[in-house]
C-alpha cells in the first residue's frame, strides 16, 4: 500500500517550545484546528499534522478560517517527509 503524507506545522523559529502537539489523520475527512480552538493557542506551540491517503487518492486542504500571528507563525505544506524537495507551499507574515 502506498501512502501520501502531508505535514502542516505551526511554530515560531528558534524559540523554546511551550507545547508540542502531533496528530495523524487517516480518515477520508477530518478537521485540523489549533490547540485551544476557538480560543488562542499557547505561545510557542509547535504542532504538526500528518495526513495519510491511500494510493491514487488526493488530499484537498480547504481553509475555512486562517490567521497567522505576525513574526511568529508559519504554515508549511509538504508532499512527503518535511524536506526542501517536498515543500509545496509556505506562508509567512
Amino acid at each position: 500500500m502506498f501512502s501520501l503524507s502531508l505535514s502542516l506545522s505551526i511554530h515560531p523559529p528558534s524559540l523554546p517550545t511551550a507545547q508540542n502537539c502531533s496528530y495523524t489523520l487517516q480518515s477520508p475527512n477530518g478537521t485540523i484546528e489549533s490547540p485551544g480552538y476557538p480560543y488562542g493557542y499557547p505561545n510557542y506551540a509547535n504542532c504538526t499534522w500528518v495526513i495519510l491517503a491511500a494510493e491514487h487518492n488526493r488530499i484537498q486542504l480547504v481553509f475555512q478560517g486562517f490567521a497567522l500571528e505576525e513574526d511568529f507563525d508559519l504554515l508549511s505544506v509538504y508532499d512527503g517527509p518535511p524536506s526542501p524537495g517536498n515543500l509545496r507551499t509556505r506562508s509567512e507574515l
